[in-house]
């Protein structure tokens, strides 16, 4: 074998590329053998063979990525999702006045609370369930399902946190208190006051409120606030 060559795989790659030679008298050890040298010989076709050289690599290649893992699992509750807001989204292209914009919406509001209440509650208890029945072979492989209020939480406060400057004083950020309950937590410097936040605070709100009804949630969700200046230094 050429230093360059890459092993065959399979006992159908050996007789391609040894012209029908030996073909039924390949060794049970090749795949592992190729496995084992698949690096050395991959980077050493790459640098120093042609054409010819790289279409056996990508033979050598091929019935491993054959063998691997989808890329993509499936998840019935995400694309339960998608598909109402994209139902949504053409149903507001082509809207003509204030009563069908809010007929879309309900329509929408509809479709998620059904995917909240069937598709994603089948994947919440069949991870529940595999969750319950095998135990990690290493501390943090295990999965997780967030809650409906632990998931707006997180994705409000990758919204809308914020950490003071200089040129506005004041942080805001967004935590889940009770099962049912987000809470606004604001702090701030002089020279701002308390009255000059009401905007930011009812801006908040409004996020939450409308991300909330996104999901088909806004029925139940509770929003309170805590706002306290800094102490002093």
């Amino acid at each position: 074998m050429s230093p360059f060559q890459i092993p065959c795989l399979t006992p159908e790659f050996c007789c391609i590329e040894r012209s029908g030679d030996d073909c039924n008298g390949a060794a049970s050890g090749v795949e592992e053998d190729a496995r084992t040298t698949l690096h050395a010989q991959v980077v050493s076709a790459l640098f120093a063979g042609g054409p010819i050289m790289n279409l056996r690599v990508v033979f050598a290649l091929f019935p491993l990525l054959l063998l691997g893992p989808p890329l993509y699992a499936q998840n019935p509750c995400s694309d339960c999702f998608n598909a109402a807001e994209e139902e949504a989204n053409k149903c507001l292209e082509s809207i003509t006045g204030p009563s069908e914009r809010n007929a879309c919406l309900d329509n929408r509001h509809e479709q998620m609370k059904a995917c909240s209440e069937n598709e994603c509650k089948v994947q919440r208890e069949k991870i529940a369930t595999t969750e319950s029945q095998s135990t990690p072979s290493r501390p943090g492989l295990g999965t997780y399902s967030p809650t409906e209020g632990e998931w707006l939480a997180l994705v409000m406060r990758a919204t809308l946190r914020r950490e003071a400057t200089s040129d506005n004083p004041y942080s805001l950020d967004v935590v889940l208190v009770s099962p049912d309950t987000l809470q606004i937590l604001v702090r701030y410097h002089p020279p701002i006051t308390r009255n000059s936040l009401n905007k930011t605070i009812e801006a908040a709100r409004e996020a939450i409120r409308n991300q909330a009804r996104s999901y088909g949630w806004d029925k139940w969700v509770k929003i309170r606030e805590t706002v306290e200046m800094y102490p002093g230094k």
